[in-house]
């Protein structure tokens, strides 16, 4: 069961931009201004976690707030968020904790539902929990409290396995499919499991993540917000996305990040066998939500007979046009890259196995 449709668009306003991983002080943020035009602009779907300390909370504060209610109707939004993941190394994947975590967030959003839950970084837990998680979020569909249940993470192939476990073991599949930093100009793997999350995994609709892969597809690299460099990518990665960045820039002032999200949303959308192509974009202030927006409206364009008002969400096909003028400065990155296409960190890394491993045997 697919959740977008011509109400939400092909656009997500992620919330990790008010996160104490991004930012120094996420509370500073004008929240319900940087919403508020948001809305104005067309974005209609919003993703968060409880994780993205404090997103959740702040966003929730925002959509509860008069002022937006008072405009933008409920049943026009799509509000989704995530469950299991605590802290960097800390999971509770159990019934009642996913239970408690998603009537947190129902009371966050002053809201009686969630259109999406999703299981928080699924790969590092056992499959075990993983299923009894997703069990819990399906009885809470039963009950109501979410209309669409999802799983979230970063490996591709791993959350198709898990999808597919979950449909032949619970005997219904996950609407939803969440990943990141798979599909982007340094590493397009998503395209690969793309068919057995739909195939086999009965997956309604997949959303591609981090499009510029938490910031290392931009000139100055990855944020460092109050929480430290958090960003897994090693530094021969590093090196060669600074490269590319700085050669971008030599083209006619070319600027890395808008073509790096030019690429995510325009491969996303040509290689999505649903025609979907729903990417999540950053964004934690109006600058940043302008920019994005635009470069989204020269990659995606509005189709013949359809809407004409300014609105994102009338932007639904791919400019293929522009797609192919882009090519050189596409095929320019990528060589520069090099090796690096493609490539992708463990996770979990050594480091959490390890501590999982202690704690285990101390127990």
């Amino acid at each position: 069961m697919n959740p977008f449709n011509s109400k939400t668009g092909r656009v997500v306003l992620g919330g990790a931009g008010w996160s104490r991983q991004i930012v120094t002080d996420p509370t500073s943020k004008p929240v319900l201004e940087t919403i508020l035009h948001a809305l104005s602009l067309g974005i209609r779907a919003f993703d968060t976690s409880p994780y993205y300390d404090p997103s959740e909370i702040l966003l929730g504060a925002a959509f509860s707030d008069p002022a937006l209610t008072t405009l933008y109707p409920r049943s026009d939004l799509l509000l989704m968020t995530k469950c299991g993941r605590i802290t960097s190394n800390k999971f509770d994947y159990s019934p009642p904790a996913i239970r408690a975590s998603v009537l947190r967030s129902l009371d966050r959003f002053s809201t009686s539902y969630l259109d999406v839950v999703f299981t928080h970084d699924v790969e590092f837990v056992s499959r075990s929990e993983a299923l009894g998680a997703v069990r819990t979020l399906f009885e809470m569909k039963d009950e109501g409290l979410i209309r669409h249940v999802g799983i979230s993470g970063y490996p591709p192939a791993v959350l198709a396995d898990i999808a597919v476990e979950i449909r032949e073991t619970l005997g219904r599949a996950v609407d939803v499919v969440q990943t990141y930093c798979h599909m982007n100009i340094q590493n397009t793997s998503l395209g690969k499991s793309l068919g057995r999350l739909y195939g086999e995994g009965g997956v309604g609709i997949v959303l591609n993540a981090s499009p510029l892969c938490m910031g290392l597809l931009r000139k100055g690299g990855v944020p460092i917000g109050e929480l430290g460099d958090f960003h897994p990518a090693p530094r021969g990665l590093r090196e060669k996305a600074a490269e590319a960045a700085e050669w971008v820039e030599a083209q006619d002032g070319g600027n890395m990040a808008a073509l790096s999200l030019r690429f995510a949303v325009g491969e996303f959308a040509r290689v999505d066998e649903k025609g979907f192509g729903v990417t999540i974009l950053g964004g934690g202030s109006i600058k940043e939500i302008d920019e994005n927006v635009e470069t989204v409206k020269k990659t995606l364009k509005q189709e013949v007979g359809g809407d004409e008002q300014e609105d994102l969400r009338s932007y639904t096909t791919l400019d293929q046009e522009r797609y192919r003028s882009d090519g050189p400065l596409f095929k320019g990155v990528r060589d520069i890259l090099g090796e690096w296409i493609d490539y992708t960190w463990d996770s979990p890394d050594a480091a959490f196995l390890e501590e999982q491993k202690k704690s285990r045997e101390q127990s």
